[in-house]
């Protein structure tokens, strides 16, 4: 596959990653069968010897940019943005393994789909993970640009797994997208929502990275605080339908769309405010977001119909479920009986 006309910049930040998890993310790196490459490695003021060990390796490809403070990855990427030339941009973790064919995957992707912003792949879940679970494998499905945006209004899944992310340079430019600053955390998220609104996104169905999972993983060591700003770039997205987030209503809009299973008619209230809101700003494609939206709320239906030990409750779905709801509670149902056989 003859691709070696497209400079790939690869932006990897470090601040005290274990040695043994350098050196594999760095190998990962340098034994690609795509080799042109930059690979630019930012160190966020390491105090241990991570540096020193990056500094060890001798091939010209890799370029060195010494923060002078800690600066937090956000900033640090944003950093590596701007010095890259490439005419795609892959995204790299210090502590996690590409596979070989990776970028040459992902390259011939972009190069075919010129109307794609970022590629994403599949992973396979190491390090504390693969001890305690059996699960390890990740790859989703990113929906069409329209239901991708609709999707991201209510959180971050399905995603791009953000060290498997690659892209297109010139699509960056041209929209002025940058990592969001006001976000030390959820930067990838942040970074889904700026590329669904210009472009499509994609993530390649096979594993092409091994994500390592582990206690210093900043998912693992900061969640609250993960948490509060995934609700601060909701709340972005509803800002355009000129709508505020109460904290009542927080709990009720954050993940609505993936781990929301029990019932409650205020989840019926929210979903007619968001459609009323959006069919005055128009900002989601009505019908899309209308079907999307009642079709979750038939989800959450069952498991109030179907699931509720309350006479109440069952009789509060009864009397509040539209019969427009009906084929997708007894699609939902059918599914439900298929996954338990």
């Amino acid at each position: 596959m003859e691709l070696k006309n497209n400079l790939v910049s690869v932006i990897m930040s470090n601040y005290n990653t274990p040695e043994e998890y350098l050196r594999q993310a760095i190998e990962s790196i340098l034994n690609q069968t795509y080799r042109n490459f930059e690979f630019i490695i930012i160190d966020d003021c390491s105090t241990d010897n991570s540096l020193q060990i990056i500094e060890s390796y001798t091939d010209n490809r890799i370029k060195i940019i010494r923060n002078e403070q800690n600066l937090g990855i956000t900033k640090s990427l944003n950093k590596g943005l701007a010095v890259a030339v490439g005419e795609f941009v892959a995204r790299m973790d210090a502590d996690d393994i590409s596979l070989p064919e990776r970028f040459e995957k992902q390259v011939a992707f972009l190069k075919s789909h010129t109307e794609y912003i970022v590629c994403g792949t599949g992973v396979e879940l190491i390090g504390e993970w693969e001890k305690k679970h059996s699960n390890k494998y990740i790859c989703r499905t990113i929906p069409e640009r329209e239901q991708f945006r609709i999707n991201l209004l209510f959180g971050n899944y399905p995603n791009i797994v953000h060290p498997t992310a690659m892209f297109n340079n010139t699509l960056l430019k041209k929209y002025g997208i940058t990592y969001n600053e006001n976000y030390p955390l959820a930067q990838d998220y942040r970074m889904w929502v700026s590329c669904s609104e210009v472009a499509e996104c994609a993530n390649l169905p096979e594993t092409l990275l091994n994500y390592r999972v582990h206690g210093k993983a900043v998912s693992s060591d900061k969640k609250q605080l993960q948490s509060e700003i995934a609700i601060r770039i909701m709340q972005e997205q509803l800002d355009k339908l000129d709508l505020k987030l109460s904290d009542e209503y927080a709990v009720i809009h954050k993940d609505f769309l993936y781990s929301r299973k029990e019932y409650n008619l205020k989840c019926k209230k929210w979903i007619k405010t968001l459609l009323n809101h959006n069919k005055i700003h128009k900002v989601y494609n009505q019908k899309l977001f209308k079907k999307t939206l009642w079709k979750k709320w038939a989800e959450i239906s069952y498991f109030g119909l179907f699931q509720s030990n309350n006479v109440l409750e069952t009789f509060s779905v009864v009397v509040h479920i539209s019969p427009l709801l009906f084929p997708y509670l007894f699609k939902f149902r059918k599914r439900r009986k298929r996954e338990k056989t």
